[in-house]
């Protein structure tokens, strides 16, 4: 390394002695003597100080001069000889020395002072000389440094940092740079360690640290203990196996389940984490250990994924041998299922822990069969058995997103089952005592609903049944500017688009007639197609409008929008995403795809028509419903047609006919006693979910009879708020007064605020405390703030942090942090003081 020469010390000596009139010694020990004689000839002159040599033997005198003579004075004390010891008893410039600043004419010296080091870490400097030969790491190191440079420690964590480009100076993030590194088959940043003299202290960093200590430490090794001793400390074990004791840590475990906690829920690196994860488990053998493992005590560890699987696997096993609310440590099903898909792999499997929570409420369902009354039975349906059609469906939904589902087969079977039998009984029930009378008719629709004082856009979504609308409304509910109110209707019989499409435009005292085949009219005018249907509202309120969802897309613009609505007070959007997918043969299995994306798409087009257009009721209906089952329909399940005349409209799910058949399992009703007209001809539909034998396909998804799924339609009714906000989240905050940590281990209760409701929305925080520098010392707690119960007493929950054992000052200051985990924002930091006398005692000085 090149010496500086004489007009670099001169300027660096003049930048020192800059004080503002404050005096400044600055002593210069030169044991070489290498710039005595330029110190002799003045060939080094300052501006803001004198110079004084300073020779062994006048150290007293030298005292005196400087405590007593010239006390005003800046000097710089050259001294050509090696600086004295401490414990010395003969340097009588101790004292002096200690209110000083000493001053090095090397290179490393220099940069000390750029980077504001204290002079008495340039030994340490020095050892690491070959890390500052370049600009390039010394600008890297400037950068990396968020803090002034005080210790050893902290000018080798540094060090470390900047070689092994982690985000920042701490422990934790080199360690998890080089794991990431090690994950991504790559190792050119653990060598440059070596390279910079520093892999002999990041091990002795990892050994007081995390406690981990080899003879021939590698990456490899370093990431079996902390996946060893994170799994086994996960299961609350204080020992690891006879296999992996050779990466057993006994007293910090808590400190590598803290780093680990970070690394697997950084999204930064989930890819890196996975084949991390992967491999370890390979090299532990950890399957065969999972498979070991207690139950009980897989629930509360994420660091496998196979873990998940045994989990999975347990609870298909349960509901197969009739357990539908299996408990594992007194958790239900729920609750196990909430905390692993919150962990690191839980969203990989969070459609089979939906397909588990949506069979298990499917088989738990018992469907009430001692009606004798009507009205009780639709009540019954609107309020709790439309849950059946909804589990099924997200049931169905979610085996169809997983890739091999192999496993979850004989559960499919049985819960097709349990839906069948659900089916046929409230079929038959609803069938035998139907009195049509019960709900307003979809003949009624437009004068009880669609017309009012107020603008009003009525979407009409063909096939959206009841349960479906049910999400819907929940959904909307969410959110702080909608409020709903859901109502309910009968479609007429048979069930189908056709009719239902040409009853929701029928005003009072208007005819409704079926001629054939789908020609359906109202007040004579045909209402096939939206240009019919517009005819028949304008009929009724000229100020009316029938458009498609497409065309409402097509307009490229509010300006476009509010052109087209204007002056409109009623107007009604034909939206057919799940009757176009359900009705086409080679589609229908994807129905229950179509549902979700018609959730999406009506949601957004309330948005668009409320903020473009300016409207703010509008009324979300059906047409008809649907049944659906993803099993083959078996021949049993199958009615002979018992039609005798080839006149007769037959379809899967009814039969028009001059006729009256009476068939066993079969129901029958004049069409004018549903139309309200004469017309003589009879419907026929099954009494359970059957259909009629018909050539063709498309047997999965039928419509057109008169179960509740088919004929209840909903009337959802949407307000939107004029210029309302988005809700809130809710707030937490810690309730424990004592702050105060005492020990490895402290218990605090946090309280939800709000409740979440019609205003404030859930929110989710991570709960951990950090020292004075940024450095995580305790696990990280997720706090999801979901509660909905009013009374305050029961927003009320208890974390434990363990606090990592190490060595902390007496009454060091650390921070309760409270993070906001959808934002990353810091919500809160809470000082707290830590009392741990006993803490960090390893035997290492570092």
């Amino acid at each position: 390394m090149a010496e500086l020469n004489l007009s670099q010390i001169q300027d660096r000596l003049n930048e020192l002695f800059v004080t503002y009139g404050e005096r400044k010694l600055i002593f210069w020990f030169d044991p070489k003597k290498e710039f005595e004689e330029d110190i002799d000839n003045g060939q080094i002159v300052l501006k803001e100080a004198q110079i004084k040599k300073l020779e062994p033997n006048t150290q007293f005198l030298m005292k005196r001069f400087f405590e007593i003579e010239d006390t005003q004075n800046s000097y710089l004390i050259y001294a050509p000889f090696k600086k004295m010891n401490d414990d010395d008893e003969n340097n009588h410039l101790l004292s002096i020395l200690k209110y000083s600043e000493l001053f090095n004419a090397d290179r490393i010296a220099l940069v000390m002072t750029q980077l504001g080091i204290p002079q008495e870490l340039h030994e340490v400097m020095k050892g690491y000389a070959k890390f500052f030969g370049a600009k390039s790491r010394v600008s890297a190191f400037e950068k990396m440094a968020n803090s002034e440079i005080r210790t050893k420690s902290e000018l080798e964590l540094t060090l470390m940092a900047v070689v092994t480009k982690a985000n920042t100076s701490q422990l934790h993030s080199i360690v998890q740079s080089l794991l990431v590194e090690y994950a991504n088959g790559e190792s050119s940043l653990y060598h440059q360690l070596e390279n910079f003299e520093l892999q002999t202290i990041f091990w002795s960093y990892i050994a007081k640290y995390y406690g981990y200590v080899s003879e021939e430490p590698t990456i490899q090794k370093l990431a079996l203990s902390f996946f060893a001793n994170t799994f086994y400390g996960q299961l609350g074990h204080q020992e690891l196996p006879s296999s992996l004791k050779e990466y057993e840590v006994m007293e910090q475990t808590t400190a590598i389940v803290s780093f680990m906690d970070g690394l697997m829920n950084d999204t930064r690196y989930t890819e890196s984490f996975d084949r991390l994860s992967d491999e370890m488990r390979r090299l532990m053998a950890a399957d065969k250990l999972i498979e070991k493992t207690p139950i009980e005590e897989l629930i509360l560890s994420d660091i496998f994924e196979p873990i998940h699987k045994k989990v999975i696997q347990y609870y298909i096993g349960q509901l197969l041998s009739g357990d539908t609310t299996p408990m594992i440590s007194s958790l239900s099903i729920q609750d196990v299922v909430t905390r692993k898909i919150r962990s690191h792999f839980g969203e990989k499997y969070q459609h089979h822990y939906q397909v588990l929570l949506n069979a298990q409420s499917l088989l738990n369902y018992t469907l009430q069969t001692n009606f004798n009354n009507f009205s009780l039975i639709v009540t019954d349906y609107e309020e709790s058995s439309y849950k059946v059609d909804q589990y099924y469906r997200k049931f169905i939904w979610n085996i169809d997103q997983i890739a091999h589902e192999e496993e979850l087969a004989p559960l499919r079977v049985l819960v097709e089952k349990q839906y069948k039998s659900f089916l046929n009984e409230i079929s038959c029930l609803w069938s035998d005592l139907l009195y049509f009378n019960e709900r307003p008719s979809m003949l009624d629709f437009y004068d009880k609903f669609a017309k009012n004082k107020i603008k009003t856009v009525v979407i009409i979504s063909d096939g959206l049944r009841y349960e479906v609308a049910k999400e819907m409304q929940e959904i909307l509910q969410s959110e702080k500017k909608y409020s709903t109110k859901m109502n309910s209707i009968f479609t007429v019989l048979p069930s189908v688009t056709e009719f239902g499409k040409a009853a929701s435009l029928r005003a009072v005292n208007q005819t409704f007639e079926y001629i054939e085949g789908t020609d359906v009219r109202v007040k004579g005018i045909k209402t096939s197609g939206t240009i019919n249907r517009d005819k028949v509202l304008k009929a009724n309120n000229p100020n009316s409008l029938a458009i498609s969802y497409e065309d409402v897309l097509s307009k490229g613009n509010a300006k476009e929008l509010r052109e087209e609505f204007n002056g409109q007070d009623v107007i009604y959007i034909y939206h057919d995403q799940i009757d176009a997918i359900g009705d086409k043969v080679g589609t229908e299995s994807r129905v229950f795809d179509a549902v979700e994306q018609t959730i999406k798409e009506i949601q957004s087009l309330l948005s668009r028509i409320s903020n473009g257009a300016n409207v703010y009721r509008f009324i979300i209906t059906s047409d008809h419903g649907f049944l659906y089952t993803r099993s083959k329909v078996e021949e049993h399940e199958k009615i002979e047609n018992p039609s005798i005349d080839s006149s007769d409209r037959v379809e899967r799910r009814f039969i028009i006919s001059r006729h009256r058949y009476d068939e066993i399992g079969v129901s029958s009703i004049k069409l004018g006693d549903v139309f309200r007209n004469e017309d003589e001809r009879f419907i026929h539909f099954p009494k359970t979910s059957a259909i009629f034998k018909k050539a063709g396909g498309g047997q999965s998804y039928v419509h057109g009879g008169a179960s509740p799924q088919e004929m209840l339609v909903p009337v959802l009714e949407v307000t939107v708020s004029r210029g309302s906000s988005q809700k809130e989240p809710v707030s937490v905050q810690l309730m424990t007064a004592r702050k105060k940590i005492i020990g490895l281990s402290i218990s605090l209760e946090f309280y939800q605020t709000e409740a979440v409701n019609d205003l404030m929305l859930e929110s989710q925080y991570e709960l951990y405390f950090e020292d004075g520098t940024g450095n995580r010392i305790s696990n990280v707690n997720s706090y999801y703030a979901d509660s909905t119960a009013s009374a305050s007493s029961d927003r009320f929950t208890n974390f434990t942090f363990d606090i990592i054992n190490r060595s902390y000052d007496i009454n060091e200051k650390v921070y309760m942090i409270i993070k906001d985990m959808n934002t990353g924002v810091e919500y809160d930091r809470i000082e707290f003081t830590i009392d741990n006398p006993f803490a960090g005692g390893f035997g290492f000085d570092i």
